[in-house]
Formats: structure tokens, sequence, C-alpha cells
């Protein structure tokens, strides 16, 4: 009995040590973002909580009530970061599918699917940071018009070759053959949803082999510190009371 109450005690002076150190290791976490934060100064992290308000606003347009806001806002962050890509703009695409979903028939979750195999075709096309975030900009612009054509075309097959490459598979052409399409106006949003859907098992299967950048890694880094900026901004009030006393004295100037 003494050799097992020994054991126990040694047991749980190591478990007493371990928790100490995953303690000191979110200090250090905590003291980095905090330090990253000072950096980035008062507008800087200004700017991230208008940024997570704006996303908000605009997940609000296709979705009803607060649980389907917070799901669709955790679908575009896990998106945002699996494939390494601007929050903003995987949310500009997101809920330009979601604006086609009701007449398309497509569920909250088929959505969020579709989202995914285009940010991650975008993602294996080898793009710069700029060069992603203007194609997926210029292809939600496109979802908004309802046809994929013209400049929009143009840029999707010049940033973003992986992408154009999975809805020329999906289409069932080549690549060369999807411009005359595109021409003729038929490349058209439920057109480019079934597509993408027939190629969501090559683009993954081609996403798995990638290596990812340092770039790609920063810009993880700069959704999750949006995110964590919203997400405390939100709950403690902040943005707002700040938004209202700034709108107050302007009233009052």
């Amino acid at each position: 009995t003494n050799n097992q109450l020994t054991r126990v005690a040694a047991a749980a002076r190591e478990m007493t040590a371990q928790t100490e150190a995953a303690a000191g290791s979110m200090n250090l976490l905590r003291a980095a973002v905090g330090g990253y934060l000072s950096l980035q100064g008062a507008k800087g992290v200004t700017e991230m909580a208008d940024a997570y308000t704006n996303l908000q606003n605009r997940l609000r347009l296709i979705t009803d009530g607060q649980a389907q806001l917070a799901q669709a806002t955790d679908a575009v962050f896990n998106i945002a970061n699996r494939t390494s890509q601007a929050v903003g703009t995987v949310a500009e695409v997101y809920q330009r599918f979601g604006q086609n979903a009701k007449e398309l028939g497509l569920s909250q979750r088929q959505v969020a699917a579709v989202t995914d195999t285009v940010a991650k075709a975008v993602a294996i096309s080898g793009a710069s940071a700029g060069g992603a975030q203007a194609a997926l900009t210029q292809f939600g612009q496109a979802l908004a018009s309802g046809v994929l054509r013209g400049e929009e075309f143009n840029s999707v097959m010049e940033q973003t070759p992986g992408l154009a490459a999975a809805i020329a598979k999906g289409m069932g052409v080549t690549v060369g053959e999807l411009r005359a399409l595109a021409a003729e106006g038929k490349i058209t949003a439920a057109a480019l949803i079934q597509a993408l859907g027939k190629a969501a098992a090559d683009v993954d299967q081609q996403f798995n082999t990638r290596i990812k950048t340092v770039g790609q890694s920063f810009t993880e880094l700069q959704n999750s510190l949006q995110k964590f900026v919203g997400e405390a901004a939100t709950t403690s009030g902040a943005s707002k009371a700040l938004a209202d006393t700034i709108t107050l004295i302007s009233d009052n100037l």
C-alpha cells in the first residue's frame, strides 16, 4: 500500500509540473500575441475588428439567426486557414454561393463544400497572395453576376490555373475549350457549382500534396488574429462601444 501511495504521489507531482509547464506556455503565447498586437498599434487592431464586423455583416445576408451565422463564420475561417487564403475573399466567395443557394437548392453544408473546393484549387495554383486574392475577388464578382466571363474569366485563367483546370475537368472540356464556353456565356453559377462538385475529389488529391509557403503561413496567422481580435471585441462590446462613441461625437460636432 505504501509503495502504491508513493507512486500516486509521484504521479501527482508530475501532473502538477506538466500543468504548470502548460500554463507557462500559454502565458508565453499570450505575451507573443499581445506583443504582435502592440506592434500593430491601435489602428491595426481597430482594422482587424472592423474587418471581422464587415465579414459578419456579409454573412448575415445569407443566414437566418445567430446559430447559422456562427456556423457560417466558423466555416469561412476554417476554409481560409485550411487553404491559406485571406479570410475576407473566402467570405466573399461563400456569400456569393450562398446568394445562389436557395435558387439552386444548396444547403449551408454544400455552400461550404463548394467554397472549400474553390479555395483549394486556388491554393494549388501557386499564385502569390495578391494574385490569389485578386482572382478570388473576380470569381466572387462573376458569381454575383451569374456568369463567369470577360475580365473575371481572364483573371481566373491567368492568376489561378488550378481553379481553371478544376472547372474545365468538371465541365468535361479542356482548358482551351473553356475560353469558348466563357465567350458564349455558358459558365453560369449553376454550371460552376456542378463542375466544382465533380472536380472536388481530384482537387483534394492535388491539394494534399502541396507544400505550404512561409507567406501562406503568415496569411493564416493574420486570419487567426482577425478572428481573435474580432471575437474579443464582439464579446466585450468594445468595438460597438467605440463605434457608437465616435458616431455620438460626430453627431454632436
